[in-house]
C-alpha cells in the first residue's frame, strides 16, 4: 500500500516538473496585439486596484518575490520573465490561464484586463513608471447634504508648501455607511475650485424613515479624515413587512406567518388539553374518594 502511494506520488511530482518546464506557447496572431487603452495614469490606477482584487493572492506584491508556491509557479510582475512578454502576450495568458491560474475572460472585461497589462507594463524598465512609491499628501475635506436636491457637495484643499490650497481632479468616493461595512454608492471629481456635487441615486434605500448615513472619502494617495454625514434623508423608505399591527388580533392579521399561527393553536390546544387532564384526573380521584366512603360506612 505504501508503495503504491510513493509510486503516485512520484508520478504527480513528475508531472508537476514536466508542466512547470514547458514554456507557455503564445498564438503568433495574439503576441503583437496591442493594448487599446492608452498607458496613462488613470488606468495603470485602475489596473493597480484589480490587480490587488483578483492576481495579488498568486504573484504576491510586486518585486517582494513572495509568489504562492504553485505549480507551475506564478511569477512576480517585476521580473524579467514576465517583462519580456509583450502586451498581447500578458493579455493573452491572463484571459486563458493555465494550471492554478483561473481564466479570466469570464469574469473580467476585456478593457479591465487591458488595464492590468498597464499596470503590469509600469514595472518595466523601458516604460516611464505611472505610479511612484511616494509619501501619500495631506489633505482636507468638508462635506454637507441638501436633502431637498438629494445631492452632496463637496470641497477639497491639501497641504502645498505655503499652506493648504484647492485640490483640482481628485477622485472622491462616496459610500452609504452599514453595520456590515460601507457599500460605495459612486464617485466624482473635483474640479478646478476644488468642489464637486454628487447627485444621490434615485435607487439608494435607506432606513424604515429614508435616512441614510453617508462616508466622503479620497482616494489612497491623499492623507485625509473621511466626512461622514450622519442621518441624510435622501433615500428610499425601507419596507419592513409588520407581523403584528396595531389593534389588530392575530386571528384576522392577514400579515401573520402561517408557522407562527400554527404554533400558536398547537400550543393553546396542548395547554387546554392539559388543563382538561388534569381537571379529569382530580375529578376521578374524588369520585374515588366518594365510593370508598361509602363503602366504609
Amino acid at each position: 500500500m505504501k508503495l503504491k502511494s510513493l509510486k503516485i506520488t512520484a508520478i504527480m511530482i513528475f508531472l508537476s516538473l514536466a508542466v512547470s518546464a514547458q514554456d507557455w506557447i503564445v498564438p503568433d496572431d495574439q503576441k503583437n496585439v496591442a493594448n487599446p487603452l492608452p498607458y496613462n495614469l488613470e488606468n495603470v490606477k485602475k489596473g493597480k486596484e484589480l490587480f490587488l482584487k483578483n492576481c495579488k493572492s498568486c504573484h504576491g506584491d510586486p518585486g517582494k518575490n513572495n509568489v504562492l508556491p504553485l505549480v507551475p509557479p506564478p511569477v512576480d510582475i517585476t521580473s524579467e520573465k514576465m517583462q519580456k512578454n509583450t502586451e498581447g502576450e500578458i493579455f493573452y495568458k491572463i484571459t486563458h490561464g493555465r494550471g492554478a491560474m483561473p481564466q479570466f475572460g469570464a469574469t473580467i472585461s476585456d478593457d479591465d484586463r487591458w488595464r492590468i497589462v498597464n499596470y503590469i507594463q509600469n514595472f518595466n524598465p523601458a516604460r516611464q513608471p505611472m505610479l511612484v512609491n511616494a509619501p501619500a499628501t495631506k489633505a482636507k475635506l468638508l462635506a454637507s447634504v441638501n436633502e431637498q436636491e438629494k445631492k452632496v457637495e463637496i470641497f477639497a484643499e491639501y497641504l502645498a508648501a505655503d499652506g493648504y490650497i484647492k485640490l483640482p481632479n481628485a477622485e472622491i468616493t462616496i459610500s452609504a455607511k452599514k453595520n456590515f461595512g460601507n457599500i460605495e454608492i459612486g464617485k466624482v471629481r473635483t474640479g478646478e475650485n476644488g468642489r464637486a456635487i454628487f447627485t444621490i441615486p434615485e435607487t439608494l434605500i435607506g432606513d424604515e424613515e429614508g435616512y441614510v448615513n453617508i462616508v466622503v472619502a479620497l482616494d489612497e494617495t491623499f492623507i485625509a479624515d473621511v466626512v461622514t454625514l450622519d442621518k441624510a434623508k435622501v433615500g428610499q423608505l425601507k419596507q419592513v413587512q409588520k407581523l403584528i399591527r396595531p389593534g389588530v388580533l392575530w386571528s384576522t392579521n392577514e400579515n401573520i406567518q402561517i408557522w407562527l399561527l400554527i404554533s400558536y393553536i398547537c400550543v393553546t390546544g396542548a395547554a387546554w388539553l392539559t388543563i382538561g387532564y388534569v381537571a379529569f384526573q382530580l375529578f376521578r380521584i374524588k369520585k374515588s374518594s366518594k365510593t370508598e366512603s361509602s363503602n366504609i360506612s
